[in-house]
């Protein structure tokens, strides 16, 4: 598969907590175009739906967006948000990235809470998506209330606990539709779409030379009905999800080995070293040597 892709963003999105542990953005809309792309953060993210269609990708999955999901993205997790946006229909959310170590000592003695909270910071049993449609008004009343509180609040002490109470309430929530959600699923397993097989497929050959034409012949799919299936499902092409893939795993690598930047680039299937480097700096925004040495 050839790579010739160009994204408009960066891969790795660096939040910069230079004030606060916690950026908030409250009912932020979007009513032109929002494809979405393939990026991931130091930090954990929790993204709640007002408004809005289109599908969030993370893990391989795909799920829907529509008013009352609620998303936990784990530092470091490759994800991709793709919104199908109009005037008529913006896609309207609130979004929390926060630094998890901050506030891991302050959640202690809220023994229950902690729990959820360290499962979702660090575990990998409860999905990353949840629908909250049930518990809708009381997570709009939760986020209400934080926006309100965030604009009295006199001083970064303030702040601070305002912060905190707002993520002990969400996870209040989030433990109501985690028990549901996997009461649900255990009774209900549903079966793969297209475009998650295809990831599936990218994830255990990404490493070696990528042809659609494998792709194809593995899920019995012609290569433009493949092509065009997975841009229609995830609003992105597959070549978008291998490089993305790769450079994830090529951040990873850098930071938990001591292998070569050459080594690195054979191991996601990207034996050109010049190529390699070019490509990781253009997704990254850095090279590769200069990312393992800041250790982001």
């Amino acid at each position: 598969m050839k790579e010739s892709v160009m994204f408009m963003h960066k891969l790795f999105e660096r939040v910069p907590f230079d004030k606060s542990a916690i950026i908030w953005k409250y009912r932020s809309a979007s009513t032109a175009d929002f494809p979405g792309f393939y990026h991931w953060h130091q930090c954990c993210e929790i993204l709640f739906v007002h408004e809005g269609s289109g599908s969030v990708i993370v893990n391989r999955k795909m799920y829907p967006i529509r008013p009352g999901m609620l998303f936990f993205f784990q530092p470091f997790q490759l994800h991709k948000v793709h919104a199908d946006v109009s005037p008529e229909s913006p896609y309207v959310r609130s979004g929390i990235h926060f630094d998890p170590y901050e506030y891991e000592q302050a959640l202690k003695p809220f023994t229950e809470k902690y729990k959820w909270f360290l499962e979702l910071w660090q575990g990998n049993e409860l999905e990353p998506a949840m629908d909250a449609a049930a518990e809708i008004q009381y997570l709009e009343q939760v986020l209400a209330m934080q926006q309100k509180s965030l604009l009295d609040a006199g001083g970064s002490r303030a702040r601070s606990e305002d912060s905190c109470l707002l993520l002990l309430q969400l996870l209040h929530g989030i433990s109501l539709i985690g028990r549901r959600d996997m009461a649900v699923r255990a009774l209900r397993p549903r079966k793969l779409t297209y475009a998650e097989q295809m990831m599936q497929w990218v994830d255990g050959h990404y490493s070696q030379p990528v042809k659609l034409d494998d792709i194809a012949e593995a899920l019995h799919l012609s290569k433009f009905h493949l092509s065009r299936l997975f841009q229609r499902e995830t609003g992105s092409s597959l070549l978008q999800y291998l490089t993305a893939r790769r450079i994830k795993t090529a951040c990873r690598l850098l930071q938990t080995t001591s292998l070569s930047v050459e080594q690195i680039g054979e191991r996601v299937g990207i034996p050109n070293p010049s190529y390699f480097i070019r490509l990781f700096k253009k997704e990254v925004g850095t090279t590769p040597l200069k990312y393992r040495q800041e250790r982001y």
